[in-house]
């Protein structure tokens, strides 16, 4: 926190701190407390507020497990109880949005918990210090130029939290979104030309549903694939990844956490993971591993293949513990665009007890060696702009999408290929023009409930 001095942070906390303090100018125009965050101004506050999240939640971590609540943080660093409770009761649940500003200590607060750690036995290391105190100099950088104080600056989110989230339709683009779709397209025109493959629309089905055998645990089932995907002689291998959390029990003979829709084992070149109908005849030769967690698929294209578009369609099935079982309580289902593509289909479709149980967002990721690392540490990865997620509703009785008209025969076939009845089931769905080469796009459903109660261990009282 070399950037300002200690009386220049005491004054500004002191602004801050009173809400009679005067409005400031931003970029130049008069800013009232009234005037909601421009689109801009809130994918900013978004950054700044997730990585304050997650390096409090970091720091927090590393501290003496006895220290890790309001009063023991408290005693351990000698600092005002209020802002300790304040800090960790901030962080205690997943990330929601910049109204986690409302709920921290000022800049003031979280710079006194930052130097009292330095000086306490056991101190944390400087790693996680520095990373903390990086991020309190965009806070308060945040504070002062779209608020003036902290009081404006929480006004202004709460009166744009919801147009910020998307609620609101649009009719057309704004500039700003044209200009992005094409920055998209050039990304999409150079990686065809560098990896020598693309595809028409990247699509992909996924369906949840509480095991009947063991409401402990859910069942996964999906397909997925590539339409109208082009390869040169010249193209670099095509190998698909899906990944999953391994439940207690294995779904295939074979011990892996994948198998076929018909729980049949999937390991080594197998057809059964190909769905006929939707993939171009003859159909490619597939390998499959299964690596801990990965299902990895190798497709080899037969020669006269080549130069033309193809359909490939594959499908899995796999078991997870429940959300609610997992720390956090989340799951993530994912969409890699590992190869340029001109157009994703993402549906999620959970079984009502699920989607009850849960709430969904939607956020697009930069993939990278490093992508296994904690959700709470994936600010430095997320892309500002996400697309909207869009509610499907129950049932299978939306229309056929532009992209690809064949998409509600992919979910009807998969429902019954695995017996799922489709009343049962809510969908949601990511609907991108040119996604982002190299970019993950996640759909999360947090299961946290806020009375602490588990409802896989029977019926509520």
């Amino acid at each position: 926190m070399s950037r300002s001095s200690s009386s220049n942070r005491e004054g500004a906390d002191a602004a801050a701190l009173s809400p009679l303090a005067a409005p400031r100018t931003v970029h130049g125009a008069f800013v009232s407390v009234h005037e909601p965050l421009g689109p801009r101004e809130w994918a900013r506050a978004d950054r700044v507020a997730r990585r304050l999240h997650a390096e409090i939640s970091a720091f927090l971590g590393v501290l003496p497990p006895a220290s890790r609540n309001a009063s023991g943080l408290a005693r351990h660093l000698g600092v005002d109880r209020t802002t300790c409770q304040r800090a960790v009761h901030a962080v205690s649940g997943p990330y929601q949005g910049p109204g986690l500003f409302a709920r921290l200590p000022g800049v003031r607060g979280l710079t006194q918990l930052v130097e009292a750690a330095g000086s306490a036995r056991p101190a944390p290391d400087r790693g996680s210090l520095d990373a903390l105190a990086a991020a309190v100099d965009r806070y308060q950088d945040l504070i002062a130029e779209l608020g003036g104080s902290l009081s404006r600056l929480t006004r202004r989110i709460e009166r744009s939290a919801a147009g910020a989230v998307g609620a609101v339709p649009r009719a057309g683009r704004s500039e700003a979104e044209n200009a992005a779709l094409a920055a998209r397209m050039r990304l999409f025109e150079a990686a065809a030309e560098l990896t020598g493959r693309s595809s028409a629309c990247w699509v992909a089905v996924y369906a949840y549903r509480p095991a009947p055998s063991d409401p402990k645990t859910v069942e996964v089932f999906r397909a997925n694939g590539l339409i109208g995907h082009v390869a040169h002689a010249d193209a670099v291998p095509l190998v698909v990844h899906n990944f999953t959390r391994r439940s207690d029990g294995s779904p295939g003979k074979g011990g892996g956490p994948f198998a076929s829709l018909e729980n049949a084992d999937v390991a080594g070149r197998n057809a059964t993971v190909m769905l006929p109908g939707f993939t171009s005849d003859p159909p490619p030769l597939v390998t499959s591993r299964q690596p801990d967690e990965f299902l990895v698929q190798s497709i080899d294209e037969r020669a006269p293949a080549l130069g033309r578009p193809v359909d490939l369609m594959l499908a899995a099935r796999s078991t997870i513990p429940h959300p609610l079982r997992q720390s956090p309580p989340l799951e993530e289902v994912w969409a890699l665009v590992n190869f340029p593509c001109r157009h994703l289909l993402f549906d999620v479709y959970l079984h009502r007890d699920l989607a009850r149980a849960s709430l969904p967002s939607l956020d697009a990721h930069l993939w990278g060696p490093d992508f296994a690392q904690h959700v709470g540490e994936r600010w430095a990865t997320r892309f500002a702009d996400a697309p909207p997620l869009q509610l499907l509703g129950p049932g299978l009785r939306r229309g056929a999408p532009a992209a690809w008209p064949r998409m509600p025969d992919l979910t009807r076939h998969l429902f019954e290929r695995v017996a799922l009845e489709p009343d049962d089931f809510v969908g949601f769905r990511c609907d991108v023009e040119y996604p982002l080469w190299r970019a993950g796009y996640c759909v999360s459903f947090d299961f946290t409930r806020p009375d602490g109660a588990d409802p896989t261990d029977g019926p509520e009282a």
